[in-house]
């Protein structure tokens, strides 16, 4: 199935805009509670401080339900989203279950990590991350085709 230039835009732009904003809701919310909140973490992940704390952030359940509920809106569209931390960067993967067969789809893709209006959101992600968690230290976007492969990848420091 082809994908045209348009659409593969503002497919990511929607997913990654309502993404970020989801997440960070997640977030904030959370940051003065943490102590009652339910994590995915092990006990014995906390205790031998084997995860950064912002991938303690990231596994945390509410946030996980957001980001999840998010990817479940989107995959009708060929996409899925999926969130998770790599030490002290923050990592969105926008995975397609659609075979963009198309150079220029994926050429594009490249272009919209580069893009501005794409870097000015991820900063303010960033941002919120790091008032969250002053260690963060970077968010990682990558864009993984159907077999698997990364197509586009690019880390905003």
């Amino acid at each position: 199935m082809k994908m045209k230039k348009t659409l593969v835009s503002a497919l990511l732009c929607a997913v990654f805009c309502a993404g970020l904003c989801v997440a960070m809701t997640a977030c904030e919310n959370n940051a003065d509670d943490t102590s009652s909140q339910p994590s995915a973490v092990s006990a014995s992940d906390r205790e031998n401080n084997t995860l950064t704390e912002l991938e303690i952030k990231v596994q945390e359940e509410e946030f996980q339900q957001q980001v999840q509920a998010l990817s479940e809106s989107y995959e009708e569209k060929g996409i899925k989203l999926e969130v998770t931390a790599e030490g002290d960067s923050i990592v969105y993967k926008c995975m397609f279950t659609v075979d963009l067969n198309d150079t220029k789809s994926k050429e594009e893709l490249a272009e919209h990590l580069e893009s501005k209006e794409f870097k000015t959101s991820i900063d303010s992600v960033l941002r919120s991350f790091k008032a969250q968690v002053p260690q963060t230290r970077s968010v990682i976007v990558r864009y993984i085709d159907v077999n698997g492969n990364v197509i586009a990848s690019k880390e905003y420091k």
